[in-house]
């Protein structure tokens, strides 16, 4: 095992944690710049750490061809109802209107543009997210031998990281469940880019689960 291996993604997701929570609490911009801020971030950070590791970027991020990737397809239309539910049980603890107060006067999301926004999100924002946390960060523990620990690092970075954007928006009860939530649904994703073998599939069911965030949210910017 070797420290230098560990000392690289231990690094970079401090230096993640700590720019993305300085711009989220300090700085507050729109959603816009927020989404800029992590794009540049996160490409700097992986491209650094694979030419550190000496590997290629798409090796660094696991950007490989799915194995088995039929039982899937399954597994990504179910995340989509289990959100929705989970969301609808949960209704009655958390403050909507506050919660639409905050994207819309927050991140600054209109009904002309939360579309856009919340199709990048799906999109883009789970591909960023997969590609450092369950492929970069768990690939970087794997290589020195310690992949478990790669992958409880990451979902809490994971965690820690959300936790950022929805704090002003819950009670300190449900914002511990919400940790331990991001958290287990972190080390789910991190069980399903092993299992096929690939960042793809973790993505696939990332930007599923956005999908029925997002519906959450359109309902909220449009009919609440």
């Amino acid at each position: 095992m070797s420290v230098k291996k560990l000392a690289m993604p231990v690094a970079a997701a401090v230096i993640f944690l700590f720019c993305m929570i300085l711009t989220e609490q300090t700085f507050a911009p729109p959603y816009a710049v927020k989404s800029a801020v992590k794009l540049v971030l996160i490409v700097l950070l992986v491209c650094i750490g694979t030419k550190l590791s000496g590997v290629s970027i798409k090796d660094g991020i696991r950007f490989h061809k799915m194995q088995r990737p039929a039982p899937l397809i399954a597994v990504s239309i179910a995340v989509i109802p289990v959100v929705l539910l989970g969301f609808f049980l949960l209704r009655n603890q958390l403050d909507l209107p506050a919660i639409r107060e905050g994207l819309m006067a927050k991140e600054q999301l209109t009904k002309q543009n939360c579309l856009f926004v919340f199709a990048y999100i799906a999109l883009c924002n789970s591909f960023l997210e997969e590609a450092f946390f369950r492929g970069f960060l768990t690939e970087r523990f794997r290589e020195a031998g310690l992949k478990k620990y790669g992958g409880w690092l990451s979902a809490l970075c994971f965690a820690l990281y959300h936790i950022g954007i929805v704090d002003s928006w819950l009670s300190p009860p449900m914002l511990i469940l919400c940790i331990v939530m991001l958290f287990n649904a972190a080390l789910f994703l991190q069980w399903i880019c092993d299992r096929f073998g690939s960042v793809r599939a973790s993505w696939l069911v990332h930007g599923c689960a956005n999908l029925a965030i997002n519906s959450v949210g359109i309902l909220l910017i449009y009919f609440l």
